[in-house]
């Protein structure tokens, strides 16, 4: 039975009740938008998944009436998402709460979305990353995959420093971007950018980062992987122990990396459709060569999609040493687990697995080596 008392507080209860189910059925966020085209029957969205942003689930299709719009409402998750027009084109954008976000894709294929300030951070991002590449990497690049096509035995030692070039044009590159990352506050624009963040020098300002993101977007599945990807980071920094490796080698055989560590032992993150990783491939052989009787290993994984084409630039670049490969890319827990997001990409650690130096290629490498081994 209920008092006349009781009833005030019943009341109470039941509009709470009512504001808490109609906050839940809310939508977080809704899509619009016209293609100015009658050839699209639907557009599929997709939402961003792992730590690098790179792959993506369907979440929903959406069909495009007789006058080439489309619309819908979603109670998603804030995160980062990607509409699929066809197979030529993909527009992400950023969705957070409460935004009505709208993208226009005229006929040429270019597309404009507003509504959402989060995408303008990032489309901004994309810009600046972009006009890096093209005056510091690109050019340097260039030079070096014509003269591999060229393929002249003369030009052998000036491939090998137009590779180490470019491994530096590359990783000064990533030093840059976190300009533009610090422009982006706790925006949820910051998760795609995780793919290209550099722990080593920048590891403090990512963790302060991490920590502020969370508390902002508590219980968000974006900010669960943000602090992740800081955890990795610091595991694969200098003084950090490296995971275990084991994956299969050329004939299928499983290789593990603890069980193949030398006194010193270069892990090496490479790929046959690599240039900049082909052109070191002579130097490290003379480094195998000059040290290996010392306790010197090299433990190679290849960031591979093709069996064949990896197996056959081994043969002809002579990496006599271990070498495995899952042959997916980077979809594997050793590049996650690595943060291998680009390569050439090494490791030295020592006995123990502990790493004492990073992404040290040519003349680096080999002072390193000599100062070590002279040590012992």
């Amino acid at each position: 039975m209920i008092s006349k008392t009781s009833l005030p507080i019943l009341a109470v209860v039941i509009v709470l009740c009512i504001s808490c189910t109609t906050e839940q059925n809310e939508p977080v966020f809704s899509v619009e938008g016209k293609l100015y085209s009658t050839d699209v029957e639907h557009v599929l969205l997709s939402q961003a998944k792992g730590l690098n942003a790179n792959q993506f689930d369907v979440v929903d299709t959406l069909s495009v009436h007789a006058d080439s719009t489309f619309s819908s409402s979603y109670r998603l998750e804030p995160h980062y998402y990607r509409l699929r027009i066809h197979d030529s084109l993909r527009v992400p954008f950023i969705a957070d709460s409460g935004q009505h976000i709208t993208i226009n894709v005229p006929a040429k294929g270019e597309y404009k979305v507003s509504g959402s300030p989060d995408t303008d951070l990032f489309e901004e991002y994309e810009q600046f990353r972009m006009e890096v590449l093209r005056e510091t990497v690109y050019p340097i690049r260039g030079q070096l995959e014509d003269l591999r096509e060229e393929n002249n035995p003369k030009d052998a030692a000036r491939i090998q420093k137009l590779g180490e070039r470019v491994v530096q044009a590359e990783q000064n590159y990533r030093d840059t971007l976190i300009h533009a990352v610090k422009k982006m506050g706790t925006s949820i624009a910051i998760y795609p950018t995780m793919v290209r963040w550099n722990g080593d020098k920048h590891l403090d300002y990512y963790e302060e980062l991490a920590a502020d993101f969370s508390e902002k977007h508590k219980g968000l599945e974006v900010a669960e992987l943000v602090s992740e990807k800081v955890r990795i980071l610091k595991q694969v920094s200098l003084g950090g122990k490296v995971s275990e490796i084991v994956a299969p080698d050329t004939s299928g055989v499983e290789r593990s990396l603890y069980d193949n560590l030398g006194t010193y032992t270069l892990i090496d993150f490479w790929g046959s459709w690599c240039g900049p990783c082909r052109s070191e491939s002579d130097h490290l052989a003379s480094m195998y060569n000059q040290y290996n009787s010392s306790g010197f290993e090299i433990f190679g994984f290849g960031i591979e999609y093709e069996k064949d084409r990896w197996i056959r630039a081994i043969n002809e670049d002579n990496r006599i040493w271990i070498n495995v490969s899952t042959v997916d890319g980077y979809s594997n827990d050793i590049a996650e687990a690595y943060a291998i997001t680009a390569i050439p990409k090494n490791f030295l650690v020592d006995e123990n697995g502990i790493i004492i130096a990073k992404d040290i290629h040519g003349q680096q490498l080999e002072e390193k080596l000599e100062k070590l081994f002279s040590e012992k």
